[in-house]
């Protein structure tokens, strides 16, 4: 009996302990649909408190203001272009790095990988500097051609450790039997390399979708902006409103939210298998 109350007690702790930690994580979403429902006043001064009328006509205006079906389409359409191009640009890239072990390949995986080491405040002004040149500034499409070029150093240095650990004898073997280099990516390697395909898609789906400097910096455009920047509009120098602004979040994680439901599943299975070789 005494040796099992010190377990009990420290099983006691240790609920707590979660208990606390998951209140702590779940009070800002307690702010964000507390604040969303009420008037500008309210927000302004109770703050912490339930809403004493549920202000659901701040959805409305939020969407009106922000014109959130076009900023949603933009975001979207970004984020798929990015993310595709980076698996698919990086994946080839690496397979060919992966596969030749000549000092040429091998400079140019270190070229990738001093990409990993430099800061992108460093870059940025350059690079705004070359989307002007080339008439980039204001298009989705150059935005997300910046966004493939950045993305691109960490995801060839997560491949290239992947396929590097597949065995030769089975890539040997594809091409004994007859398998063209482009087959043998498609059918043999990249189905082995998925997990950490999975992983990068949803680390860089989230980078992207959340970004808010890169496209401030690139996007003047009204019709173009995403949803972090037709979020801006509820800061200003004297005045922000609050209920509207923390609306607008709400409505804007939604997708997200909705999408990890939906496929909870593989993007847990990614995440936690993605530091592990195959």
């Amino acid at each position: 009996m005494l040796s099992t109350k010190p377990k009990a007690v420290g099983k006691t702790i240790y609920e707590c302990v979660l208990v606390v930690m998951t209140a702590v994580y779940l009070f800002p979403f307690y702010i964000m649909v507390t604040q969303s429902l009420k008037s500008p006043q309210e927000s302004m001064y109770n703050p912490l408190g339930l809403p004493q009328a549920l202000q659901t006509d701040n959805f409305t205006k939020v969407w009106k203001l922000m014109r959130f079906g076009e900023a949603f389409s933009n975001s979207f359409w970004l984020t798929l272009v990015s993310v595709v191009g980076i698996a698919l640009v990086s994946g080839i890239c690496s397979f060919a790095i992966a596969r030749r072990a000549s000092k040429g390949y091998v400079i140019l995986y270190y070229i990738f990988v001093c990409g990993l080491l430099i800061p992108f405040y460093m870059t940025l002004s350059p690079l705004i500097k070359l989307m002007k040149d080339l008439q980039l500034i204001n298009s989705l499409m150059g935005l997300a051609l910046a966004y493939i070029g950045r993305g691109i150093p960490f995801a060839v240095f997560l491949y290239v450790g992947f396929i590097r650990a597949i065995p030769k004898e089975i890539m040997e073997s594809a091409v004994i039997d007859g398998c063209s280099p482009n087959r043998l990516y498609w059918s043999i390697v990249f189905p082995m390399v998925r997990n950490i395909t999975s992983t990068l898609i949803i680390l860089n789906a989230l980078w992207v979708w959340n970004d808010f400097l890169f496209p401030l910096l690139t996007l003047q455009n009204v019709a173009q902006r995403t949803i972090p920047l037709a979020q801006y509009m509820f800061y200003g120098q004297y005045n922000t409103e609050w209920n509207l602004a923390f609306a607008s979040y709400l409505l804007s994680i939604l997708p997200l939210v909705l999408i990890y439901f939906f496929m909870q599943r593989q993007i847990i299975e990614g995440i936690s298998t993605g530091g592990v070789k195959s």
